[in-house]
């Protein structure tokens, strides 16, 4: 529906799982209205030691899954993500009233032909659009990876020497003068040093931090980096806004 997806890693039941997801769907429809999950699961036939596709299969797959979304998404059944793990893909879908015959029908159509196991079941919810917000969708750190991604891609297409340590900025915000001093104190003795500190509210009524310290900026350091400063700032009732640096070429 929105052309806002993103891919981020997690484990479900110990195993890695490659998670892509709709990010903005549930503002561009009635979720009131589509309030019934359904699954259509692809038993992956050679995956990887991750348990993903590769290769020719992967893009099958990838083929399989785009023609089945156009199919039911004539039928009032809209595609919010997809599961890829141990072996298995899980292509979620809502649909605004029960449709899971349609999708049965149209996964038969479509999937039979290519010989590959299937199954389509519904997703038992307690309340509205739950599997989505509780399950598919990334936390905190887990968006924040996907904006380090962004950043790190920019940087390597300019030809960044990603694992230079260099001055790495970031910025915070907290509702309260008390909060951001305490978190200035636990930060420093992390190493991170001090930019610039407001004094006075902002027009959302934060009080905004800036803050440095010297770090590598591959994608591996630059997520230890910002996880540690997120789990600080959630411990002083902050809230993490991101990071960038300069260029390091050879």
């Amino acid at each position: 529906m929105s052309k806002h997806w993103d891919v981020y890693l997690d484990y479900i039941d110990e195993k890695i799982a490659s998670i892509a997801l709709d990010m903005d769907v549930w503002q561009e429809i009635d979720t009131e209205e589509y309030n019934h999950a359904i699954a259509v699961k692809l038993k992956i036939k050679d995956p990887n030691k991750n348990g993903f596709p590769i290769g020719s299969e992967a893009k099958k797959i990838n083929e399989i899954e785009v023609s089945l979304k156009e199919v039911v998404g004539l039928n009032h059944i809209i595609n919010v993500g997809r599961i890829t793990t141990d072996g298995t893909r899980d292509i979620i879908f809502y649909s605004n009233q029960e449709k899971q015959k349609d999708l049965i029908e149209a996964a038969g159509l479509l999937i039979k032909s290519t010989g590959y196991e299937f199954e389509v079941f519904s997703i038992e919810e307690d309340e509205n659009w739950e599997f989505y917000f509780n399950y598919l969708y990334p936390n905190q750190y887990q968006q924040q990876h996907m904006g380090n991604r962004s950043v790190v891609d920019q940087l390597e297409k300019t030809g960044d020497e990603l694992e230079v340590a260099r001055k790495v900025d970031h910025w915070l915000y907290f509702e309260n003068t008390k909060m951001l001093g305490d978190f200035v104190k636990a930060i420093k003795k992390e190493g991170f040093s001090v930019e610039e500190e407001s004094t006075e509210m902002n027009e959302q009524g934060k009080y905004s931090l800036a803050i440095y310290r010297t770090d590598s900026v591959d994608l591996n350091s630059i997520n230890e980096v910002t996880d540690l400063l997120v789990e600080i700032s959630e411990k002083y009732e902050g809230e993490y806004d991101g990071w960038e640096t300069f260029v390091v070429n050879k």
